[in-house]
């Protein structure tokens, strides 16, 4: 290519030579000047074209090294039709341009392929630059701190003033665990930072990922594992008691009939004794029963999934708790926040659950003057279906709030305290989550979130 431009270089210049010697020995030779004049003329002609010839590949060059430096690879230089001294520069020039708009198709194509990746996950990544201003923030960010962006990380300080000093204080590579609160709701994040370098500007991207359900379904997997345990020892050793005490009793009932002096020195004795191994038997007899009733905390069912109307579902709940709620005087009220507002889930477990938490709230406004239960169905900002059970009871401090869902935890006389670790571990069954955020002595809400 290069060598076919040099030739077409020296072939022009000795052109010109050669015609310049042909003009300078006519007019010092002969006496044709007029041929000499047209010879001159050609030989300005020849001149001119090289002039143009090197001009026009120069012009080439300096467009092409202008695409280069503008990042503009759409201009590309046809070939003529015609094989021209040009032709090989120009398909150097557009071969070596398409190269260019393939890597950047490719650049393109890796951008918007880990731009798919990092809206895709559903842990939330915030990266910031050297002076706190947010370069990259995902759907899940957004979705997990409820703001639609944050241009600076000082942001953050408006969800939570921990949040904003841990990400601050985060050392790359490093993982901690931190509690905030965000709209009531109690969130427990896993927050890890790294950091890198493009160029000469330092970053550090963080990743913010809400482990409360997990740690949620730990604790109730942790507590069946321990009621399991309990079950099998306490059912091992009391059966035994509870047979041998009634064997016992038996014996020495048939032996009384036989000869009723032969143990016993008086009858308040023999009844005394007789007493006591009953109970015995009937006291074993109630532990059995209460550790079978208890036994089902860590026996539920898996759901049977289903398309449920929120409508119908309300409907069939309060047709069972009418005439309580009409007994004791309650102003019970259903919203629909949405219309024909569905979900998917097990509607028998998910009945389960608002009935307990119905049944709840009926007794916490007991005492309440003018008593009221709100049963509300919406979709929040993240797509979820919210199921709310709202009261003006008495409302619970903050200790109890915290232990609600322990098993066996209850502040009633005759509560088990086992509804709401029941129902916290159907909600987990369904990928969901219970929550509670109440005020003493003004009532109590609780709230079912099933996924999007």
């Amino acid at each position: 290519m290069f060598r076919k431009f040099r030739l077409h270089i020296i072939f022009r210049i000795l052109l010109i030579l050669a015609l310049g010697h042909a003009m300078l020995y006519i007019l010092t030779q002969t006496h044709f000047w007029l041929v000499a004049f047209w010879i001159g003329l050609a030989i300005i002609l020849l001149i001119s074209e090289l002039i143009y010839f090197i001009e026009r590949s120069h012009k080439d060059l300096e467009n092409f090294l202008l695409s280069i430096r503008q990042s503009d690879f759409s201009t590309l230089f046809p070939s003529l039709r015609n094989k021209g001294s040009n032709d090989g520069l120009k398909q150097a020039y557009s071969e070596i341009l398409k190269v260019f708009q393939h890597l950047r198709s490719e650049k393109e194509f890796g951008h918007q392929y880990l731009q798919t990746v990092v809206e895709h996950v559903k842990v939330a990544l915030i990266c910031y630059d050297e002076a706190e201003d947010v370069q990259l923030m995902n759907e899940a960010a957004y979705t997990l701190f409820g703001k639609p962006y944050i241009k600076n990380i000082k942001a953050l300080e408006q969800i939570d003033k921990q949040l904003l000093e841990t990400v601050r204080s985060l050392a790359a590579g490093k993982k901690e665990l931190i509690k905030i609160t965000k709209q009531g709701t109690t969130l427990h994040l896993s927050v890890q930072a790294t950091a890198f370098k493009l160029g000469q500007k330092s970053y550090k991207l963080v990743s913010f990922q809400d482990i409360g359900s997990e740690l949620e379904a730990q604790e109730v997997e942790s507590w069946q594992k321990l009621i399991r345990v309990l079950t099998h020892e306490i059912m091992n050793s009391v059966i035994p008691i509870a047979t041998l005490s009634s064997v016992i009793n038996e014996m020495l009932q048939e032996r009384a009939i036989r000869n009723p002096h032969l143990i016993y020195q008086d009858d308040e004795e023999e009844q005394e004794i007789r007493n006591s191994l009953q109970t015995i038997e009937n006291r074993s007899k109630g532990l059995v029963n209460f550790v079978r009733a208890y036994s089902s905390f860590t026996q539920t069912a898996k759901p049977v999934m289903q398309v449920v109307p929120v409508a119908s579902l309300f409907t069939r709940v309060y047709t069972l708790l009418r005439p309580t709620i009409e007994k004791k005087h309650i102003k019970f009220t259903m919203l629909l926040l949405q219309e024909n507002l569905h979900f998917t889930a097990d509607p028998e477990l998910v009945e389960q659950v608002l009935i307990n938490l119905l049944l709840n709230a009926i007794d916490a406004v007991e005492l309440k003057t003018n008593p009221a239960i709100d049963l509300t169905a919406s979709i929040n900002s993240s797509g979820q279906t919210v199921l709310q059970v709202k009261d003006n009871g008495t409302g619970m401090d903050e200790q109890v709030e915290q232990q609600m869902f322990v098993p066996f935890f209850t502040t009633k006389k005759k509560g088990s305290g086992i509804g709401l670790s029941l129902s916290k571990q159907i909600m987990l069954l369904h990928k969901g989550n219970i929550t509670v955020q109440s005020t003493k002595g003004e009532g109590t809400i609780f709230k079912l979130l099933f996924p999007a």
